[in-house]
């Protein structure tokens, strides 16, 4: 069983990592700003169905950033439950935007007009906004079963296998991932279409995983077929 010191050094490291993870889901919608802002720019009349999911990404983008906004005073102000609630409004926000930003692309994909600039453009926002996203759903969907299982609850289990978990060192008895295991998970994820050495063992997590690969395959489609596009 985790000591006194450990429990301590366990939250510390949770406070810190939740914290870490709402910043990097607060730049995420700052970044689906500038590609809504990009798309935007990629025609100077788009169709209807581009203008629809613009409409949708006017309100969903600022609503983001504002639960996020919210959740980070609740988090300075230590208070679990409704940050908790704040944390997983503004991580469902930045979700929606990110599948409205991706249907975009493939709308603006069908219109010869588009500037293969700011599509381009776009497609890269979009591409960092899916890592910095997951990140923060990684976290939300692991570290609570983490935390139980390293403070001694034997009934509990991970929701993602990290190595740290398998080895038998001794500094790595009670480990937990933090803010660099999720990021480094969601960008392995979304650059090699699917996970690496960690072990996604809930079905939440493979879920996501699911969804941030197709994202991440959408967006490297949209691009060659653009690219095969513009040859032709």
């Amino acid at each position: 069983m985790p000591t006194a010191h450990e429990h301590q050094e366990l939250r510390t490291g949770l406070r810190g990592t939740a914290g870490g993870l709402l910043v990097t889901l607060m730049v995420a919608s700052l970044i689906d700003l500038g590609t809504s802002s990009a798309l935007r720019l990629t025609d100077e009349a788009p169709s209807r169905a581009v203008l629809a999911f613009q409409a949708i990404d006017v309100w969903v983008s600022p609503l983001a950033l504002m639960s996020s906004a919210v959740a980070l005073v609740l988090w300075f102000m230590r208070t679990g439950r409704s940050f908790v609630r704040m944390f997983d409004l503004s991580l469902f926000l930045a979700l929606l935007a990110l599948v409205v930003n991706v249907a975009g692309l493939v709308v603006s994909l069908f219109d010869p007009k588009d500037d293969p600039g700011f599509l381009l453009l776009s497609a890269g926002l979009v591409y960092a906004e899916n890592v910095a996203v997951f990140a923060a759903y990684y976290w939300r969907f692991d570290h609570t079963h983490h935390h139980l299982y390293a403070d001694g609850d034997e009934r509990d289990y991970p929701g993602i296998l990290f190595p740290q978990g398998t080895l038998g060192f001794r500094s790595l008895k009670g480990w937990v991932p933090r803010y660099m295991d999720y990021f480094f998970l969601s960008f392995n994820t979304s650059s090699t279409f699917g996970p690496t050495i960690p072990v996604p063992l809930r079905a939440s997590i493979q879920l996501g995983m699911m969804l941030q690969v197709t994202i991440a395959m959408t967006v490297l489609l949209m691009l060659a077929a653009r690219a095969v596009g513009m040859i032709g």
